[in-house]
């Protein structure tokens, strides 16, 4: 954060200096500088926390989906006879689309969820931005 705050400091510096902007319009531009580089830090932390969780929803779901794939097996192993092997076989693929199913609604709703805060945020930063304006 640092290090971007001081090349938005210089690339305003260089940015004054080549336009002749002095005084109240440097101090303008530098202010204005900074609140973009904030909304944007703030952008990306809230994106960055998006990405963490939906990746934790995806390995939860993954590691949801094997354990079930583990136990079908062991349904389809002790299967004695072809109409036993069918009917589990088709109670498994009606849990299979259950299981897909609730896995896109908790994805979607995490990515919703994500989108929802990122949007209140910078919505949030940018009224803070003009009110200071």
């Amino acid at each position: 954060m640092n290090s971007a705050s001081e090349n938005t400091r210089r690339f305003t510096d260089q940015v004054t200096q080549a336009y002749g902007i002095t005084g109240e319009g440097r101090e303008e531009l530098t202010r204005q500088g900074a609140q973009n580089l904030e909304m944007m830090t703030q952008a990306s932390t809230m994106l960055t926390r998006g990405v963490q969780d939906l990746s934790r929803e995806w390995f939860s779901l993954t590691q949801e989906r094997l354990q079930k794939n583990v136990e079908d097996f062991g349904v389809l192993a002790r299967c004695q006879s072809l109409p036993d092997f069918m009917a589990a076989q088709s109670t498994i693929m009606r849990h299979n689309l259950e299981q897909t199913i609730e896995g896109t609604r908790r994805i979607a709703e995490v990515a919703t969820r994500v989108a929802n805060e990122a949007g209140l945020t910078l919505k949030a930063e940018t009224k803070k931005a003009s009110r200071a304006a």
